[in-house]
């Protein structure tokens, strides 16, 4: 059962408001002509099992989404790499959600981590006038 909406007409997107590259996500994607749910991290909490769909959607492990050169990672847990299991990933993520290691887009059955404003594009139908005009 999954927890997160999956709406074709929706682009949620995920991000830090305190990162550079997820507040440029965030007018980006507000100015498709999706209607967009963004989800400041630092302000609403996603559970376990949401990171957990989450990842799955992206088809990678939840420790996969962790930034672990992040500052708080480091002073947190050392500026050694650390293996963290599921749980354990999901603690932090839970815990520190700055840590989330790029923004994550989603819409429908699809999701994405946004490296760069154009990692967004596969979201859009590029057919419909979706994509936002620079």
């Amino acid at each position: 059962m999954s927890i997160l909406a999956k709406n074709e007409r929706q682009l949620t997107v995920f991000y830090d408001s305190k990162s550079e590259l997820g507040k440029k996500i965030r007018v980006r994607a507000e100015a498709s002509d999706l209607k967009v749910l963004p989800i400041d991290l630092l302000q609403t909490n996603l559970t376990g099992t949401e990171w957990a769909e989450v990842a799955e959607m992206l088809g990678v492990t939840v420790d996969k989404l962790i930034d672990q050169d992040h500052p708080i990672f480091k002073e947190l847990y050392g500026k050694d790499h650390v293996d963290l299991d599921e749980n354990d990933s999901i603690k932090v993520l839970e815990k520190n959600p700055e840590t989330l290691v790029f923004p994550i887009g989603v819409r429908g059955q699809r999701a994405v981590q946004v490296k760069q404003l154009s990692d967004l594009n596969p979201l859009f139908d590029a057919d419909t006038g979706e994509i936002p005009q620079p």
